[in-house]
C-alpha cells in the first residue's frame, strides 16, 4: 500500500508520498531493475545499488519536471566499461519511464563504482 498526499505547502501532513515524488521513485525503480538485471546477466559481481534522484520543476503551470538528474552508486567487483554500457542502454533505450520523462524533461545521469 502506498499513502499519497499533497505536499505540505498544499495541506499535506508529511506522512505520505506526493504524486510527483512517485514519478521519481518509479524512474529509480525502473532503471534499477534494468541495471541490476543486465549486470547480473553479464556476470558482474554487484554487491549493492543505490540511486539518488533530483528533480527540478517548472515555475509555471502545469509544474511538471523540467530537469531530472540521477546518480547511480554501484558497489562491487564491476567492469567500468560494462557498467557504462548498461547504464547508458538503460537510460536511452530500455527503461520506459526514462523514455517517457525524457520527452518532457532534460534527464541526465552519472554513475560511481564504489569498490571494497
Amino acid at each position: 500500500m502506498t499513502i499519497m498526499e499533497a505536499h505540505k505547502n498544499y495541506g499535506g501532513m508529511g506522512e505520505g508520498t506526493t504524486p510527483m515524488d512517485l514519478f521519481l521513485i518509479a524512474l529509480g525503480g525502473c532503471a534499477g531493475i534494468d541495471i541490476v538485471t543486465m549486470l547480473e546477466a553479464r556476470k558482474q559481481q554487484l554487491e549493492s545499488y543505490e540511486v539518488v534522484i533530483d528533480g527540478e520543476r517548472r515555475e509555471e503551470y502545469p509544474k511538471f519536471f523540467k530537469k531530472i538528474a540521477l546518480r547511480f552508486v554501484l558497489k562491487g567487483d564491476l567492469d567500468d566499461n560494462v557498467v557504462d554500457r548498461v547504464v547508458s542502454l538503460t537510460m536511452t533505450k530500455v527503461c520506459p519511464i526514462a523514455a517517457m520523462l525524457s520527452k518532457i524533461a532534460e534527464v541526465t545521469w552519472s554513475y560511481e563504482i564504489a569498490r571494497g
